[in-house]
């Protein structure tokens, strides 16, 4: 497992600055992001990320995988391929035009369904897709991403929505495999980490 996280900062995909945090969409100020659209650049990599996903879901018996927009849709699909199933993605806004579709692939929504995400923090995105495949009459879902933040909101989320829910990277797993190359900016991340909505809110 922790050459999966050292891919994150071989690609550069881990960012840190305590000074001028970043932002992420639910508003929260952070002192890391993870950037995990860096990985598709890199087949070797991504490649591993992939087969780390197929360990990881090795007994769930997926029979169709849906990407939610943008992120997961190059990583569903790669996920699909390997497991030889039907492929399909959430878009992240209805779209106004043709048949006005909010998802994408012709999915029997009867089967087994994977869901990909690739960053989760508060869960919106991914809660906001689930949603959606649930009143398309989606009966089996199980959702994953390439990293979670491990926020209690969504935590809380997934366990309301009644969807079981893994990430194949954590930022725990992140700060106990990767402490050296984190050096000092560990504890102000364990900090945030423990109220992030507290965190420089002044």
């Amino acid at each position: 497992m922790k050459e999966l996280y050292e891919i994150l900062f071989l690609t550069k995909s881990i960012h840190i600055d305590t000074e001028n945090p970043f932002t992420f969409s639910s508003g929260i100020k952070s002192p890391i992001y993870c950037d995990t659209r860096r990985l598709i650049s890199y087949p070797k990599e991504r490649k591993m990320i992939i087969s780390g996903f197929l360990e990881k879901i090795n007994d769930m018996g997926i029979e169709s995988v849906i990407g939610v927009a943008t992120g997961g849709i190059s990583w569903g699909a790669w996920l699909s391929d390997k497991l030889d199933v039907p492929f399909g993605y959430v878009r992240s806004s209805h779209k106004d035009y043709g048949k006005k579709q909010s998802i994408e692939g012709n999915i029997d929504f009867s089967k087994n369904i994977l869901v990909i995400e690739d960053v989760v923090s508060t869960g919106g995105s991914l809660g906001r897709a689930i949603n959606l495949l649930k009143e398309s009459s989606a009966k089996s879902l199980n959702a994953c991403s390439i990293f979670s933040y491990q926020f209690s909101e969504s935590i809380e989320l997934f366990h309301k929505l009644d969807v079981p829910f893994q990430s194949l990277l954590t930022l725990e797993g992140l700060l106990e495999y990767e402490s050296d190359k984190l050096g000092h900016n560990k504890k102000e991340i364990e900090i945030w980490k423990k109220n992030p909505g507290a965190w420089r809110s002044k």
